[in-house]
């Protein structure tokens, strides 16, 4: 049997995006992931909505899933302009209960709410679509942005895949792959209420002007990505951005941060600090504590002691030209599983300090314990977390997607006490979609065990 011609209808009444540039060029763009954005009013939902409706119709027998993160939100914003848009002589048969709409050429959008569970993802990989959009995607966690991209795989003839996207200025993972990284068939198109007026009420970009206070008005009127993240993220994307292209030559003091997995889907990992350089040495899946307390010795000798004993810099050091390594302290998250790692650790402790000819402390890190800093912390934990936010001009990160994304997901608040507390991990790793491990490893590499709260280099 011969695939229906596709079917064509005029919907330029209710849009037409000839009256907002930005609109053509998203709908253009050939690009698989297309992420379009970056103020309010700029027509996002209009566009997200159109594009899955031209691909149903572009592609006889296309499947489109078109998500909030929760079923409210999409309720609310996202369901009345796909009524207002879709066109009922194009569709055959819309089940309201079940939230399927079937086109009169076979074609068929999949809607709703992705759901407020970090696993809800999993209630939608049973589809296989040509089309995904995603409509305020800030909302979603990366994790779920890619599991999802795995289902873009129906089988249609002539088929062209896309991922949709839209967004209002956002400091996460979004502004990692298509602004900083711009990842291969990744764009980013973006759009504010002046591209769009032409489809605004009268005066909406004064009274936004009004209600908005500065840092509002950047991010959300203007669409200007680096005011986003502030002011309750705890680092700055702008210093973050700077540190992980900065090159610092190795200092003292040298040390060893461990974050150690907890769940399945947690990973453990051990950073390396010389100075205000920061290095990743390991990360993998799982708590298999001998296992990471072998990592810890192996990093000293295949890293650390080949650098800081390599003859030509032993000669420096007789001749008091360079820095002399004595010490390697070892700092361990020490609640739940990294007890048996500290344990470990200090089984061998002795014996690998004779070994090495270094002084190996071992410290244990614990997020609940009373801050240093009583007056300005609830806990140790955001004592910890301010440790990197006061050198992040300075420092040097390494260049890690992951580790970038964990860091601006982190974000802090004043409390009743007027103290300064990091919302829980938990909270970081339903935004996140995974554990921020990578970014907790590298904070206890930095943080200072020794005397009053401060650094020992800068």
């Amino acid at each position: 049997m011969s695939s229906p011609e596709p079917l064509t209808i005029d919907l330029s009444e209710k849009y037409d995006p000839r009256r907002n540039p930005k609109q053509m060029f998203f709908h253009a763009a050939p690009e698989i992931y297309k992420l379009y954005g970056g103020a309010m009013g700029g027509g996002k939902t209009a566009a997200l909505v159109n594009e899955g409706i031209q691909l149903n119709l572009d592609y006889p027998g296309n499947f489109g899933l078109l998500v909030r993160k929760t079923w409210p939100s999409f309720r609310d914003t996202v369901l009345p302009q796909l009524e207002y848009f879709l066109d009922l002589r194009l569709v055959r048969k819309w089940n309201r209960s079940e939230k399927i709409i079937d086109f009169v050429n076979r074609s068929r959008i999949r809607y709703g709410g992705l759901g407020d569970d970090p696993d809800d993802w999993r209630n939608w990989m049973s589809g296989e679509y040509g089309w995904i959009a995603m409509e305020q995607a800030e909302d979603f966690s990366e994790q779920e942005f890619k599991m999802l991209s795995t289902r873009l795989r129906l089988r249609v003839p002539g088929i062209r895949y896309f991922f949709l996207l839209s967004c209002n200025p956002d400091a996460g993972w979004l502004k990692s792959r298509f602004v900083t990284q711009r990842l291969p068939d990744h764009i980013f198109i973006p759009s504010s209420p002046y591209d769009n007026i032409r489809n605004l009420p009268a005066g909406y970009i004064e009274k936004m002007e009004e209600i908005l206070d500065e840092n509002e008005r950047k991010a959300l009127l203007h669409g200007d990505w680096e005011a986003a993240g502030t002011p309750d993220t705890v680092f700055s994307y702008r210093a973050l951005e700077e540190a992980r292209g900065r090159k610092l030559e190795p200092m003292l003091p040298v040390e060893i941060g461990i974050d150690v997995a907890r769940f399945g889907d947690d990973e453990t990992t051990i950073y390396l600090r010389e100075g205000l350089r920061l290095e990743l040495w390991k990360a993998y899946r799982g708590h298999d504590l001998m296992k990471t307390a072998g990592e810890a010795w192996r990093l000293v000798e295949e890293r650390i002691l080949p650098y800081w004993r390599n003859p030509e810099r032993m000669k420096l050091v007789e001749a008091g030209k360079a820095e002399k390594l004595e010490t390697v302290m070892i700092k361990v998250d020490a609640d739940g599983l990294g007890a048996g790692v500290v344990d470990r650790l200090r089984e061998l402790q002795e014996e690998k300090q004779d070994q090495y000819g270094l002084e190996l402390p071992i410290r244990e890190i614990h997020g609940s314990a009373q801050p240093r800093d009583k007056r300005k912390f609830k806990n140790r934990r955001a004592e910890i977390h301010w440790s990197l936010r006061e050198v992040q001009d300075r420092v040097q990160i390494p260049e890690d997607p992951e580790l970038f994304g964990e860091l601006m997901a982190i974000k802090y608040k004043h409390n009743s006490a007027n103290l300064i507390e990091i919302i829980p991990k938990e909270e970081i790793k339903a935004k996140l979609g995974r554990s921020p491990d990578r970014a907790e490893g590298m904070l206890y590499a930095l943080v200072d065990m020794a005397g009053d709260f401060g650094f020992a280099a800068g």
